[in-house]
């Protein structure tokens, strides 16, 4: 049985199958080794999940290597150049990836990278791409850096399929509402204490773009700005995988924020408590921000409180709990937190002041609630 693949391999150029290297390492490679591995009973399962696996994603990859050898593929990426610009993501690796294929050469990387924006980076690529025609290798980077979406967007000519499933960008009109909607969205997003680090075991973002968005010279607000940035250009799925991690760590406000946009609705409050804090009760902690810092004690309990109630996670806790922080710096840092909580963390929070004999914090804090 192991001969069979092995044979077609050796065969390759007698058959003329000019995708078969390809095939050979992505689908049958792996299905070799499954079936040279000594299994139990109990991973039997777990191995006929691996098999279906590695079968659908050649099954994949064999199409977008045909797709690749199409004629038409030319002139498709001609046709859409300027929506392929709003929708790939120049940086993170593609690049990298076009230079060891030798679609690129470091010139021309140089050249790319120079554009100030990322639809001017994308727009230099693919004029390159075009005029080298280097068509092969772009699908394939897009391919090895996980934007299915866009090789898509290219195989169906901006015309959605059902056999593309939620690899498909966001609409224009999705993407529109995030641009309008930018200043309330980065000023409620926590992307620090966990997000990136789920995004990342998710593969909903890869490893230079969650260094990026750490990168702790930055202020918590350009964080978000910049992830936002990313997201716009994420695939359908990607997005949905992002709605549920922010679920997951309590950002269910934002969440809720985002399912608006997703709709193509302008985000405007209702009612429900996992909504974020109204500009007057943020503009009201700004005001009386040192005031707060040198009375809350965010020490001494109060963290311990807001663990086991899930209004903060391990992460966030650990993140103020550093010990090499004065107390004036973990209050400053815990404030910077609270203005991006939901309704429901925010009336927790006063709840565990409260119980930390923090009374005159809780009554400050509700205050500012009140019309």
């Amino acid at each position: 049985m192991l001969c069979i693949p092995l044979m077609l391999y050796s065969m390759s150029p007698m058959v003329g199958l000019e995708y078969l290297d390809d095939c050979f390492f992505t689908l049958i490679c792996p299905l070799i080794i499954l079936l040279l591995s000594n299994q139990s009973l109990e991973g039997r399962s777990v191995v006929r999940k691996k098999k279906r696996r590695i079968l659908y994603e050649g099954h994949r990859k064999l199409r977008l290597l045909h797709v690749q050898n199409r004629n038409d593929i030319s002139s498709k990426i001609k046709d859409q150049r300027g929506k392929l610009a709003e929708i790939m993501e120049p940086d993170f690796g593609l690049l990298p990836k076009l230079i060891s294929s030798g679609g690129l050469n470091l010139n021309e990387k140089e050249k790319i990278e120079a554009e100030a924006t990322r639809s001017g980076r994308s727009k230099r690529l693919l004029d390159l791409i075009l005029a080298n025609g280097k068509h092969h290798e772009f699908i394939a980077a897009l391919w090895d850096s996980g934007q299915i979406h866009v090789i898509n967007w290219i195989r169906g000519n901006g015309v959605y399929s059902p056999e593309y499933g939620d690899d498909w960008p966001l609409e224009d009109r999705e993407i529109k509402v995030i641009d309008r909607n930018f200043d309330k969205l980065s000023s409620n997003l926590v992307t620090a204490h966990g997000l990136l680090e789920k995004l990342f075991s998710n593969c909903i973002i890869n490893y230079e773009q969650m260094e990026f968005l750490k990168n702790e010279t930055k202020h918590s607000f350009k964080h978000s700005e910049d992830f936002l940035s990313i997201l716009r250009r994420f695939s359908r799925g990607y997005f949905l995988l992002t709605l549920e991690c922010l679920r997951e760590l309590n950002q269910d406000h934002v969440a809720r924020m985002m399912e608006k946009l997703e709709e193509g609705e302008d985000y405007s409050p209702d009612n429900g408590s996992d909504l974020p804090l109204e500009r007057r009760q943020i503009e009201f902690m700004d005001r009386k921000y040192d005031w707060l810092i040198h009375n809350i004690d965010v020490a001494h309990g109060l963290l311990d409180k807001l663990l086991s109630k899930n209004v903060i996670n391990f992460q966030m806790m650990e993140f103020l709990n550093i010990e090499t922080k004065t107390s004036f710096k973990r209050n400053e840092d815990f404030l910077g937190i609270l203005r991006r909580f939901s309704h429901n963390s925010f009336s927790l929070t006063v709840k565990c002041l409260r119980e930390s004999n923090q009374d005159h914090i809780a009554e400050l804090l509700e205050k500012g609630g009140r019309s």
